[in-house]
């Protein structure tokens, strides 16, 4: 290659180099960062003024509109219609949306100070998407075939139409956006071109458009003559700002990260959008005073819709299929935090198919310090291989490999997650049922449990292998396997089934009361037989307590031989001619019944239901004294199908234990068990409550310190927290301290504990109903060597000189240690010699050394100065002795004088004094002169002597107690002693505090250590050069609850269904508090109830909160109530139904009151020419609809019901009945055809004037009544049966009217215009081309309950 083309590679490379930017950490805004409305359902596409959020909800069912200033409350709800409101506005006093509840989308205003609602358009076309600034609204307008914007003057009540096609969509997407509005302008984005054009409200005109560039713009937003928007003239959408008013200043890119930045919304302070560099979707924002981009901390998963006010954001963040609004307010003052690097633990995970793991993820910034409260974004390279949700968990799908990120301000951390095929996911039990829940036997009598495990799918599961057990097997035993329980002796036991890991309890009452027969239940109920037919009947005792007998005999009557005969011991029935009669099984004095009907020909079913059996729900309850539950009543006809059960009489068989009132409120009086009993007629149904006793006053005592180590002498205050069965602080418990071991330590009344020798003895605290205990040690240390003292510490010699040093040796006290060997050693052998074990040194040369007298590690040491020595002089010439010391004085140098006489004298003898023979002893601190006298004429000297202060100095400091543990968010209050060299304590030292780390503990300057992260720290207490320490774990906080989580956090379920809820309780350390109890409440009891064991009873149709609170913390689910057997919407595609069409009825609630008249019917899998009929419908005059499908329809659902007459202008001639049907899940184009047969009372014809002839099915179109062909077809006990065909489904009347009316009412024009094909949850309507009037009803509410299931289809939209 030549060196050119070398040259021209290095060139390009550096360019690119130098033009590809980046990859730049974005700075944390400052501030604080609040769940606001985070409730059942999903709150959605909100708006802020102010501090003042809107937002629509789905927490009801339907979407309705609610506005707050405060996070976490539930808000005020301004609409209450069952269709929907979407897409709210607010601005000020007023708040604006899109209503759906006249058939089209309308727009109405709210004025909060008023409450005054007003509906600002009725036009027949579609208006959408408002948005409300000052004193003025915008939206969508298509009436005029184009897509206007409308501009509404809310003090004028004047409309401005701005003639435009505008685009309400993303590019290349389905996501809808409002137009933007300021007091100033109004902007949107044209179809023809996606370019942003504007209309100054003040000119009355349009201008624009805003940008030169001719790329694609999305989502304007507009403040004052600030207007921002998406742009993709960079391949990705950026952000882009401009001021309308000043042209000349050019445009403003915001953004330039290579990903999405889209949505945005315009601020005078801020401007904040949607970013995609934190996946799947994180909120950034822009400072517009200080230019900084900043990304704002969110709680992770994907954020959605920002609006902004002042300092303001609020936004969507997804939740599963459903969504919470989250709020950020910036703080302009604080500082940024800059995310630099992201650790994400594990690094690597191996999975197999079905397993999950707990990624976490560590932001560090600049300085490389964890970001501990900064939430990422996660998202996986692979949807495929697996699923990681807003918490990182990852989901393991399918064999593979993917890579797992985390994403805070655009910087990434990854770990790579490989799936291995494993064994094939299944379902896996989460939940086990037992049946009966709460019976009672009588000694030496059985009971048999059954046991329903069911998957994560809530299915139940077959093959799975339950072994049972008994808490108390003196009570009763349980056989492993089969679950037969035998009761042995009086009380109470808890049954627990188990499957795996997965297990359900039950509680059995073992009574010594003997069993009585109480009641006789006959199967089959109401046989019909034709003659010579035979049928066995069975009988079933049951005692008091609902316990079938075995061994009982029965005999059996017949109240009509000539209908039939039967065995009186076998109950064999032989249907011997036509008509009714009574079969009676009899057991001493109780009977049961069954009703025989003989046909002459083959038998059909009755043709009205008889009330043959009876349930409560819910099937038992575990009470506390004073609670209230609500029971209800379901009937069942003779071919097991719900119906009403009519008036019902309630019975105790206890009124100690409580009272059940007429409409089945049993309130809980005293400790026990008893006996409901409902009759209705010949039918009754027992269940068994049991009332608890109440709660001892304490559950848990909890002490502070723990594992403590005293020494002798030592006294600490301990504290002890009393806990109640909720986990709530009982302050003033009454508390009992004791010491196991009193000659170690004793414990007085109020907790003072005092350490006598060493040993260890348990403290306990004692109040009612709990204990708390702990240990403490009380140390006596042995001695050890801790300090070496030489003397003397210094001394001047002469060369050839020698001195003698001693050494002691002291321990921790300051007590002498005799027994310790002593090593010598001279640092400069040079000056001089020591002997290694007397200490004799000796002066060798001038200059100076140390002498160190070693001891078990432990050193002592001396300085040592050597002169040079000429005539006659004293020996040492200086020393430094302390108080007490002795040391021998000489003259060298007489060698030619020997004999002389030497007189000793000291200077001060109040240093020292000194003998005839030179012997010096120190006394007090100070400096003296020693000279000698020779022969009385000759001085020589002097000497110098230091003695060196008597005062106290700091030789060892003790820290109590030395060793314990105490929770997090405590305090205790440590000691010090500090001791002198001579091992006496120094009271009046002061000592300076130290942490090994702030973070675990902090102490302060008087000795009070607060507690703070869980670990391990050392205190030090230190004074000149001294220190002592104290050795703390902090374990976790006190265990209260902090944290409450439900299973399952959402249900639905029929009137008469149970669930049960089970909470879980976790402290602040995320430990599950098993031993605190659950107070359950449900927010309307007219829907259901729920009791002590979190056993919740449906009672009637709709939506509530179910709360279960531990402590101060509580947590919500949610639990919908249908008005029949809610449908599967999303049945396993793997399965073929055996029956394609399913019905469900109504039901009867505990008072006997019929409760809602609805039907609805389920058909799948039905073929192109192919008729499905439902029948049996038993809650209208309409008893089967029969459809035939043009078309596969894979799934149609349709519900039936008795409505009103929804228009004034009512149907000609006399209307018998109303009956509104509709159909969900099909396009009308796949409906060929449908025919109905209903009844009419012949009477109802006489009373009107009107023969069978005249009766018409109507059907409700255009706003008028289209006659449907109709004709008789049956005539039988005083009812006509008619058949008519239908064109589609809306609200039809069952009328009789005379020719010459009907006539007229035939010449509606009914031509359809087929809707598009409806999701999952939309109703199929056959749409007329003229309007239908507003005072068409939507569908009804009672509806909603019913679809709302598959609400989460409809969630997911797609972005850019």
């Amino acid at each position: 290659m030549k060196k050119l083309t070398y040259l021209t590679l290095l060139c390009a490379v550096v360019i690119v180099g130098l033009l590809a930017p980046p990859v730049a950490a974005a700075e944390i805004a400052p501030g604080d960062l609040v769940p606001f409305a985070v409730f059942p359902g999903s709150q959605e596409n909100p708006d802020v003024d102010g501090d003042m959020v809107v937002w629509e909800d789905g927490r009801n069912g339907n979407k309705e509109i609610y506005f707050s200033n405060s996070p976490g409350t539930s808000g005020t709800r301004i609409t209450n219609d069952p269709a929907s409101q979407e897409k709210p506005s607010i601005s000020g006093d007023y708040i604006a949306w899109q209503d759906y509840r006249n058939g089209n989308w309308d727009i109405y205003l709210y004025k909060r100070s008023t409450g005054e609602t007003t509906q600002l358009t009725n036009d027949t076309g579609k208006q959408w998407l408002p948005i409300v600034r000052g004193n003025y609204v915008a939206w969508y307008d298509s009436s005029s075939g184009d897509t206007n914007v409308v501009l509404y003057d809310i003090a004028a009540g004047s409309k401005d139409i701005i003639e435009c096609d505008a685009k309400t969509t993303i590019p290349g997407g389905s996501t809808e956006f409002k137009p933007a509005l300021s007091e100033k302008y109004v902007a949107w984005i044209e179809e023809i071109d996606e370019r942003i054009r504007y209309y100054s409200i003040e000119d009355g005109e349009i201008k624009g458009p805003v940008s030169t560039s001719t790329a694609a713009q999305s989502w304007p937003s507009l403040y004052g003559s600030v207007v921002a928007w998406e742009d993709n003239r960079h391949a990705s959408p950026d952000i882009y700002m401009t001021n309308l008013d000043n042209p000349s200043g050019g445009e403003q890119r915001i953004t330039s990260d290579g990903s999405d930045q889209v949505s945005p919304a315009l601020t005078g302070q801020i401007l904040a959008w949607e970013d995609k560099r934190d996946p799947p979707r994180s909120i950034y924002m822009y400072d517009r005073n200080n230019g900084e981009e900043m990304a704002v901390p969110t709680a992770g998963g994907e954020q959605l819709y920002p609006a902004a006010s002042g300092n303001m954001i609020v936004w969507q963040k997804a939740r599963g299929s459903y969504s919470d609004l989250y709020a950020f307010i910036y703080d302009p003052e604080g500082e940024p935090g800059e995310v630099t690097r992201i650790e994400v633990e594990p690094p690597t995970a191996t999975l197999d198919i079905g397993d999950e793991v707990k990624f976490n993820a560590t932001c560090y910034d600049e300085n490389n310090d964890a970001m501990p409260d900064l939430k990422v974004s996660w998202s996986c390279s692979n949807g495929t291989v697996g699923y990681i949700d807003s918490g990182g968990y990852f989901l393991a799908y399918e064999v593979g490999t993917a890579t797992v990120t985390a994403t805070a301000g655009g910087i990434p951390g990854t770990a790579t997650v490989t799936v291995n095929a494993g064994e094939p996911a299944g379902p896996v039990a989460t939940e086990v049922a037992i049946t009966p829940l709460t019976p009672t036997v009588t000694v030496n009598n059985t009971v048999a449990f059954a046991a329903t495990v069911r998957d994560q799918f809530d299915r139940a599961m077959t093959g799975v292998n339950v072994t049972w057990a008994s808490s108390n097997e003196t009570i009763g035993t349980i056989d492993n396997s089969t679950g037969l329980f035998t009761a042995l002796a009086e009380g109470t036991t808890t049954v627990t089934a188990t499957a795996g890991s997965v297990s359900g309890t039950a509680t059995v009452t073992v009574t010594a009361e003997e069993p009585v027969a109480k009641n006789i239940t006959v199967t089959p109920t109401a046989p019909a037989l034709a003659i010579d037919a035979t049928e066995q009947f069975e009988a079933i005792v049951r005692d008091q307590f609902g316990n079938a007998m075995t061994g009982i005999a029965v005999n059996w009557s017949c109240s009509n031989t000539t209908v039939g005969t039967i065995d009186n011991s076998t109950g064999l029935f032989t249907a011997l001619a036509a008509g009714t009669a009574t079969v009676t099984a009899t057991a001493g004095s109780v009977t049961g019944t069954a009703t025989v009907t003989v046909n002459a020909e083959d038998p059909v079913g009755p043709e009205e239901p008889v009330l043959t059996r009876i349930a409560l729900t819910p099937p038992g309850a575990t009470l506390d004294i004073e609670d209230v539950q609500r029971f209800m009543v379901t009937g069942y006809d003779q071919n097991g199908n719900v119906m009403p059960a009519g008036e019902i009489e309630w019975a105790c068989n206890d009124g100690a234990v409580g009272t059940i009132d007429g409409d089945g409120f049993f309130t809980a009086l005293t400790v026990g068990t008893a006996t409901i009993t409902a009759t209705a007629g010949s039918c009754s149904a027992e269940v068994t409550v049991t009332v608890n006793a109440e709660e001892s006053a304490l559950a848990k005592i909890v002490f502070f310190p723990s594992a403590v180590t005293l020494y002798p002498g030592d006294s600490l205050q301990f504290e002890a927290v009393g806990l109640n069965c909720y986990g709530n602080i009982v302050p003033d418990a009454a508390i009992v301290w004791t010491s196991s071991n009193e000659t170690i330590g004793t414990i007085d009344e109020g907790g003072l504990f005092t350490a006598i020798c060493a040993g260890t003895t348990t403290l306990t605290a004692s109040g009612d109903g709990a204990t708390g205990t702990t240990t403490v040690t009380v140390s006596c240390d042995e001695p050890v060597l801790t300090s070496i003292v030489v003397t003397p510490s210094a001394i001047t010699l002469a060369n050839d000189e020698t001195a003698t040093f001693t050494a002691t040796a002291l321990d921790q006290f300051g007590c002498e240690m005799s027994e310790n060997v002593i090593d010598w050693e001279c640092g400069d052998p040079c000056v001089g010699t020591i002997d290694l074990c007397s200490g004799v040194f000796l002066a060798e040369d001038c200059g100076t050394t140390t002498v160190t007298a070693t001891a078990g590690g432990i050193t002592g040491t001396a300085d040592v100065e050597v002169t040079s020595c000429s005539g006659v002089g004293i020996s040492p010439s200086a020393i430094v002795l302390d108080p007490g010391d002795e040391w021998p004085f000489t003259v060298y140098g007489l060698q030619d004088n020997a004999g002389s006489t030497v007189d000793w004298s000291c200077s001060d003898p109040g240093v020292g004094e000194i003998t005839a023979d030179g012997c010096f002893t120190a006394i007090c601190e100070g400096t003296a002169s020693v000279t000698a006298m020779i022969d009385g004429v000759d001085e020589v000297g002097p000497a110098t002597v230091m003695v060196r202060s008597v005062c106290p100095v700091p030789a060892r400091i003790v820290v109590s107690p030395s060793d314990f543990t105490i929770a997090s968010a405590n305090g205790l209050q440590l000691t010090e002693t500090v001791y002198d060299q001579y091992g006496c304590e120094m009271p009046e030292a002061v000592v300076v505090w130290e942490s090994s780390d702030p973070n675990i503990g902090a102490v302060g300057g008087c000795g009070l250590f607060a507690a703070g992260e869980e670990g391990e720290v050392t205190i030090t207490a230190s004074m000149d050069g001294v220190s002592g320490s104290a050795c703390v774990t902090v374990a976790p906080r006190l265990p209260f609850p902090a944290r409450v989580e439900i299973d399952p956090s959402e249900a639905t379920l029929a009137p008469g269904e149970t669930r049960v809820f089970t909470a879980t309780v976790f402290d602040p350390s995320d430990n599950e508090m098993g031993w605190v109890k659950i107070k359950w409440s449900c927010l309307d009891d007219d829907v259901g109830t729920i009791d002590r064991s979190g056993l919740f009873s449906g009672v009637s149709q709709g939506s509530t909160e179910i709360t279960a609170r531990a402590g101060s913390v509580e947590r919500t689910a949610s639990v919908t109530v249908t008005a029949a057997s809610t449908p599967d919407p999303t049945p396993d595609p793997t399965q073929t139904p055996t029956n394609p069409g399913s019905n469900s009825r109504a039901y009867s609630d505990g008072g006997g009151d019929p409760g809602p008249s609805f039907f609805a019917g389920i058909c799948e899998d039905l073929k192109s020419g192919e008729t499905h009929t439902f029948s049996g419908i038993d809650v209208t005059s309409v008893g089967s609809i029969a459809i035939t499908a043009a078309d596969n329809i894979p799934r149609l659902l349709m519900t039936v019901k008795e409505t009103g007459c929804p228009n004034p202008a009512e149907p000609p001639g006399s209307t018998y009945k109303y009956v509104e049907i509709t159909l969900s899940w099909v396009n009308p184009n796949q409906i060929g055809g449908a025919t109905l047969t209903f009844t009419l009372p012949a009477k109802w014809l006489d009373e009107h004037g009107m023969a069978p002839e005249d009766v018409r099915l109507m059907r409700y179109v255009n706003g008028g009544w289209q006659i449907l062909e109709t004709e008789v077809v049956d005539e039988e006990n005083g009812k006509y049966t008619f058949r008519a065909t239908t064109p589609g489904f809306s609200t039809f009347a069952i009328a009789a009217a005379p020719s010459s009316l009907a006539a007229s009412a035939e010449e509606i024009d009914v031509t359809p215009e087929v809707t598009e094909t409806p999701g999952e949850t939309e109703e199929v309507t056959t749409e007329p081309t003229e309007a239908i009037p507003t005072t068409t009803p939507a569908a009804p509410l009672v509806y909603a309950p019913f679809l709302a299931p598959l609400a989460f289809l409809l969630w997911g939209r797609r972005k850019n």
